[in-house]
């Protein structure tokens, strides 16, 4: 069993973005779902994983019989609970020991590795992994993705998003700016916006998944795009995790690698929540409504440090910090305000690199 680790409520400073971001002149951010750290990458050599720890969590609060982590015997597993009351249970006030009997089944201790995700693991290798990314709620996909563009959810906290939502968002501070950008897949809950809401025109700005590549193709890339959900799959359980990233590989990843777009972007591959899947490291509590529990991020870029695993603690709104930082300057928000830009792995002294596919 794990022992109680106290959360830390404080932060350090968020680093300085450097200036080498103007280097950037495309930003794409791809959100798939329900999948943490541990469970795709706790076996990852140099991460912070599963490697090296004796973990067994009870099967029942105080009792001996346990679970230890296990390699998933499928590609599409079971979904389980991740909403805010299952998420406050798993996390046990720090302890990290409620998984397996808050969420009735020991397939939160399931992890996959490079034979199930191989470009997953490929990208990690070639490009950067950042092992201490944390969701913005310690809850389900809602509220995260509202951080994710806003800094805030508006108080929510599950799955059900007003409309319209009162919230300031960076849409409408990219268009103040004159700055393009389109979201793809899902978005529903990016449509709730005021702002979206009360300008038609906005609705534009708004495709289906599989638009991405077509709009590609024809060299049409807005400078700041966020993928929700690759058009292959979005690795919701059962969704099946193998159809996901080489979706994600395939129709995003790789055609921006060959693309005219390349010397000047980063691509961001990262999981809106936790899904209901174990993973050791207590999140740090900042506010009443997070951090929530780690989930992977993968940066590509030309830019980017291969090999490199970037130990920064970041969330959802040290993405929205970085595009903020680069394409409309001020924050929305008190998160992405304290938020550390996700630049850690990032080296704008050394010349762009050739793309290396995944």
């Amino acid at each position: 069993m794990t022992g109680k680790r106290e959360s830390r409520t404080r932060r350090a400073a968020p680093a300085r973005t450097p200036e080498g971001i103007r280097e950037l002149d495309r930003i794409v951010i791809v959100l798939q779902e329900n999948h943490t750290l541990d469970n795709y990458f706790g076996t990852y050599p140099g991460a912070d994983g599963l490697s090296g720890r004796a973990i067994c969590l009870p099967n029942s609060p105080g009792a001996s019989p346990c679970t230890a982590p296990f390699h998933s015997p499928t590609l599409t597993p079971r979904d389980l609970n991740h909403n805010w009351a299952a998420a406050h249970a798993d996390y046990d006030g720090g302890s990290m020991d409620g998984f397996v009997y808050s969420e009735g089944s020991p397939g939160t201790m399931a992890y996959f590795d490079r034979k199930d995700l191989p470009r997953y693991w490929t990208a990690a290798d070639r490009y950067v992994l950042c092992d201490r990314y944390f969701t913005s709620v310690m809850s389900e996909s809602a509220p995260n993705h509202l951080y994710l563009v806003a800094g805030s959810s508006g108080g929510v906290r599950d799955d059900r998003v007003p409309v319209p939502l009162d919230v300031p968002c960076v849409f409408e501070r990219l268009d103040a700016r004159g700055v393009s950008w389109k979201v793809y897949g899902f978005t529903q809950w990016y449509g709730s916006f005021r702002y979206v809401q009360e300008h038609p025109a906005v609705r534009s700005h708004f495709a289906t998944a599989d638009r991405f590549a077509a709009d590609l193709a024809a060299g049409d890339l807005a400078e700041v795009t966020w993928v929700i959900g690759a058009p292959g799959g979005d690795e919701h359980p059962p969704k099946s995790v193998a159809a996901g990233s080489a979706s994600v590989a395939d129709t995003i990843v790789n055609p921006l690698g060959m693309s005219p777009f390349w010397p000047s972007l980063a691509v961001f591959v990262t999981w809106d929540d936790y899904g209901g899947f174990y993973d050791h490291v207590p999140p740090p509590q900042v506010d009443a409504f997070g951090y929530g529990f780690r989930v992977p991020c993968l940066v590509i870029s030309p830019f980017a440090r291969p090999g490199f695993i970037d130990h920064t603690v970041y969330d959802h709104t040290s993405i929205l910090r970085l595009v903020e930082d680069r394409f409309c300057p001020g924050t929305l928000a008190t998160r992405d305000a304290s938020a550390t830009p996700i630049t850690g792995g990032l080296d704008f002294t050394r010349a762009a690199r050739p793309f290396v596919p995944i």
